[in-house]
């Protein structure tokens, strides 16, 4: 047993640094090709520091679970591949500051994702909650769900645009419509990234078609609002996690960073065959290189100006605002030329942007509390709705403000929907009347 734990850790840490080598590689020979335009040029940064950031985005590997018995693993994986790898090379490439103040920064980013591991293998905190007929749940959920939505689909005019050519019209239009910090918005943001998926994912679960349809239907509605391309995928990001959920737990340590490289490598051979420019756009860039390279830009930014103190958030009626536009909109400006771009950051860049240095522990602190209050609701409420909630609150860290992520993007919303979750026990839904459920 020890041989094969040891020779597990090897092949996590094999593929972790497969993952860096392909990210790197990709990143020289194709991905600042592409979009070099938006900053992501390629710098030499010299072996020592090349070595240096290889070895920091490796590091994961020697505590990264292997095997995930709680869903915060599973979210802790997802910004390790998507966030922390590119994170740890990508300032050195693309800034121009000393390579000794980016160690400083990295190494912090580093140290404070080690402390967040801690939150997820930490003993579960009991939380009374109350036990629901699941099926009887899932039909208020379907409720619940559609009156949302179309709520939503009312600010919107009714409108139902499903085209792909306008989406950034579409989200310009969308900021008109519903203003910032306005309940329409909080709505919006709590349908698209908390109901929607919660329902998708327990519609599975109690094989209820009128749950996934009413998902489906979410997501449509949103997608033609903003063009929201998270929402039109949210069914198919589960469908492609199923298996790793389910099936693979005890290897989802090798498995995640294998199909990371795979995808990178692929995409890589694609382009080079065809010179579309939409391959890395949906895979490297999207998922990888604009997180490291919106890291880069706040710290750049943030190491010559003010820290925002959140004055653009919750903190803004004590302490004031330091600038006139959102901190993305202020990056957006700054590094896009336009403040209509919404450069939205990962937890630690814009934990530093709000607090510098000192607020990237923080961000690791407030994610901790969070990853060990969905840990503890999910016991004994089976592992796949909160898992893939864990995995979709991951990916929504890997490019939102933790403030943000609370609650605009639905994270408040989970940790409710997930306390009021019902057992998913077969035996429990069997002697229930079906009334609206339906098997897919």
């Amino acid at each position: 047993m020890a041989r094969r734990s040891a020779l597990s850790r090897v092949a996590v840490v094999a593929l972790c640094a497969c993952l860096t080598a392909a990210l790197m590689l990709s990143h020289a020979a194709m991905d600042s090709e592409v979009f070099g335009f938006l900053g992501l040029r390629y710098v030499d940064p010299g072996l020592g520091w090349t070595a240096f950031s290889f070895v920091c985005a490796i590091l994961p590997a020697l505590w990264l679970p292997i095997a995930v018995e709680r869903p915060s693993q599973i979210a802790y994986w997802i910004l390790y591949c998507t966030v922390i790898v590119p994170t740890m090379f990508l300032p050195y490439r693309v800034l121009d500051t000393d390579p000794n103040q980016i160690a400083v920064f990295t190494s912090l980013v580093l140290l404070s994702f080690f402390g967040l591991a801690i939150a997820t293998v930490l003993p579960l905190v009991r939380i009374p909650r109350p036990d629901w007929p699941p099926l009887s749940f899932g039909n208020a959920m379907t409720a619940v769900l559609i009156g949302m939505t179309l709520a939503v689909w009312y600010y919107g005019g009714f409108r139902l645009d499903l085209g792909l050519t306008d989406i950034y019209a579409r989200r310009r239009a969308a900021r008109e419509i519903v203003a910032q910090q306005s309940f329409a918005n909080y709505l919006k943001g709590n349908v698209a990234s908390a109901f929607q998926p919660y329902a998708f994912a327990l519609g599975i679960v109690l094989r209820s078609g009128w749950l996934i349809g009413a998902s489906v239907f979410a997501g449509l509605v949103v997608f033609s609002l903003e063009g929201s391309k998270t929402s039109a995928l949210i069914p198919f990001f589960l469908v492609a996690m199923l298996p790793l959920l389910n099936r693979y737990r005890g290897r989802f340590g090798i498995l995640m960073p294998a199909l990371c490289v795979m995808l990178v490598v692929a995409a890589y051979f694609s382009f080079t065959a065809t010179r579309l420019f939409h391959i890395p756009t949906l895979t490297t860039w999207r998922l990888f290189q604009v997180k490291g390279l919106l890291s880069s830009y706040y710290f750049e930014y943030f190491s010559s100006h003010q820290p925002t103190l959140l004055g653009d958030g919750i903190l803004q009626p004590f302490v004031g605002r330091t600038y006139e536009l959102a901190t993305p909109r202020l990056i957006g400006e700054a590094y896009f030329g336009s403040d209509e771009t919404n450069s939205n950051a990962n937890i630690w860049a814009s934990a530093f942007g709000d607090f510098g240095l000192l607020g990237i522990p923080i961000a690791s602190v407030v994610a901790g509390i969070v990853f060990r209050i969905m840990d503890s609701l999910a016991a004994n409420r089976g592992f796949l709705v909160p898992a893939f909630m864990a995995a979709f609150l991951g990916m929504k860290w890997s490019d939102t403000a933790i403030d943000t992520a609370m609650l605009s993007h639905g994270v408040l919303a989970t940790l409710i929907l997930l306390y009021l979750m019902p057992s998913t026990d077969r035996q429990a839904q069997a002697r229930e009347p079906q009334v609206l459920a339906q098997p897919v």
